[in-house]
């Protein structure tokens, strides 16, 4: 049995490491991101820098650790298997490497039954069921999914502003007025803009249809229209079975009074973080390393 633990969580736009175990505190540290889907080799640079640094203050080596990783992009095999190679040639006891998303659902039911949405750049949603079973619903990134998320709101927003160019030559709602200052007001710059933008350039946009909302029905359309698509991942999550909700991500709050009563009704807030989750998953493991 190892005596620590190291829980990662890594994420497009953060990743938070957690040495704990033993009986000093708990000692965290952060760093930019780590999301394997953007970035493959600098998220296992930024990965392992934080593992050396956690051993070194620490002064415990690899042999007496065992680490579970929640990442951005682990749903690649291909990819979480090349992160989990690089760690395991450090020499830890036991290695995990799993998605941000499932380690957000352990955190956030503290191993309880339970349905976790995370609504920020992108949105996926996971349920644990009461026989421990895990099944995933989105998750599938911008081109075809990531709905109810902030690159969703941000796309539908450029995709406004496209149509008012179309039609009249120019932008005519504020809203508009306000996403053409960051992407562009003719063709020749536009374009360019959407070859390059992502699910972080798209996500954020949001913020602005958000400071529009209050006075703007551009504004008010597109994020009624993201929460019906963010109820559809919801209730294909909940499948009919009344267990609670717990929404994540830098857009929960701003989304959730946009829910339906029934759905409001069964919020609950979130027991713990993904940090957590990955903390509980490595210290599950301890026993057999």
């Amino acid at each position: 049995m190892t005596g620590y633990f190291i829980g990662i969580d890594g994420g497009a736009t953060k990743t938070l490491a957690r040495f704990g175990g033993g009986d000093a505190m708990p000692l965290e540290i952060r760093s930019g991101a780590s999301s394997l889907s953007q970035d493959l080799p600098g998220a296992i640079a930024n990965i392992l820098d934080l593992c050396r640094e956690l051993l070194t203050r620490r002064g415990a080596a690899p042999e007496q650790v065992s680490i579970a990783c929640g990442v951005a992009g682990a749903g690649n095999p291909a990819a979480a298997a090349q992160l989990k190679g690089r760690l395991e040639s450090l020499g830890f006891a036991s290695v995990i490497v799993t998605s941000d998303a499932q380690t957000s659902l352990l955190g956030a039911g503290a191993g309880e039954p339970i349905v976790m949405v995370a609504i920020g750049t992108g949105s996926v949603a996971m349920r644990l069921n009461k026989d421990g079973g895990i099944r995933q619903f989105g998750g599938w990134g911008l081109a075809v999914g990531d709905e109810g998320s902030g690159a969703a709101i941000g796309k539908s927003a450029v995709r406004s502003l496209l149509w008012e160019l179309d039609l009249h030559g120019d932008a005519k709602s504020d809203l508009c007025r306000h996403i053409m200052q960051q992407v562009g007001s003719q063709r020749a710059s536009i374009l360019p803009w959407l070859q390059r933008a992502g699910s972080r350039e798209y996500a954020a946009l949001a913020p602005v249809v958000f400071e529009h909302l209050p006075h703007c029905q551009l504004a008010q359309k597109i994020v009624r229209k993201t929460a019906v698509d963010l109820e559809r991942l919801i209730r294909s999550a909940s499948d009919d079975d009344e267990l609670p909700i717990t929404l994540l991500g830098g857009l929960a709050d701003k989304m959730r009074p946009f829910l339906s009563d029934d759905l409001r009704a069964r919020l609950v807030p979130p027991k713990g973080t993904s940090l957590d989750g990955a903390c509980a998953l490595a210290q599950r493991h301890m026993e057999y390393a």
